[in-house]
């Protein structure tokens, strides 16, 4: 039989054991739970991850799409800068011929200026307004024979004095009418004489009312630039509507240079417009 001393020691190292296996299995269950922890803190730091990489390709592709955006307006930009630029080069290209064109025009009434201060000048154009009025007036006066005639009778009768007076009474009525006031005319004849010649607005109200008439306005041109200085009515179309349209109408008006200085024209609206 085993002596107590025997048992006791024959019994500890089971408690030890024992004991040990137990402190190891508190101790893993431990690790256990610890590590369980862990992972669903990794788990959580995996989801926040996640959402925060796909925030980030979300906002990666929104930045993607705003720079395509920027890209397009910046395109749109250059573009319509292109079209500025071209514009503007058309524009100076186009003043630059207007302003070749008026030097030319300029330059034309210049020369004309001049023709017709040496026709002025040259006193005896009464040889042209003569031949006018002889080709008017069938020359009957192919009357050489009986001028010789008269030469031969009585010189008194040979006075050709009379025949010339009236060639001269013709010359300055020409005169006037081609420099000095006109008497009423078409807005189709006034207009030959114009290099701006716009035509009457027919007023809405006289058209929706079906106001016509036909009036008379004189203009007063300055001869140097053919610019209207005045215009009034001289003959009503007996509505105001009408005779303010016709008047602010030919004070836009502008006439060849040193051509007329006063014109009566003659206008007229109908349901169908202002005729011209």
């Amino acid at each position: 039989m085993l002596r107590p001393e025997s048992r006791v020691s024959a019994v500890t190292p089971k408690i030890i054991l024992l004991l040990l296996s137990y402190l190891f299995l508190v101790s893993a269950a431990i690790f256990g739970l610890v590590g369980s922890y862990r992972v669903d803190v990794l788990r959580t730091e995996l989801a926040k991850a996640n959402a925060a990489r796909d925030a980030a390709e979300h906002r990666e592709t929104e930045f993607k799409t705003r720079e395509a955006a920027v890209a397009g307006a910046e395109a749109k930009i250059a573009e319509a800068e292109n079209k500025a630029t071209k514009a503007q080069t058309e524009l100076l290209t186009l003043q630059n011929e207007k302003a070749e064109l008026e030097s030319k025009l300029e330059a034309s009434r210049n020369e004309i200026a001049a023709l017709q201060k040496r026709i002025g000048e040259a006193g005896p154009p009464a040889s042209p307004s003569q031949n006018p009025s002889t080709a008017s007036k069938p020359q009957q006066p192919t009357t050489s024979g009986p001028s010789v005639e008269i030469a031969q009778g009585p010189a008194e009768e040979a006075t050709p004095p009379p025949p010339p007076r009236p060639k001269q009474q013709v010359v300055p009525i020409k005169a006037q009418q081609v420099a000095g006031t006109l008497g009423p005319m078409s807005i189709s004849s006034a207009r030959a004489l114009a290099v701006f010649a716009p035509r009457p607005e027919y007023p809405r109200e006289a058209r929706s009312h079906r106001i016509a008439g036909s009036g008379v306005c004189v203009v007063s041109v300055d001869r140097g630039s053919g610019h209207v200085t005045e215009a009034s009515i001289a003959q009503s179309t007996g509505n105001q509507t009408l005779d303010n349209s016709a008047v602010s109408t030919f004070r836009t008006w502008i006439f060849k240079p040193r051509k007329v200085s006063t014109v009566s024209i003659s206008f007229g609206f109908t349901t169908s417009g202002a005729p011209y």
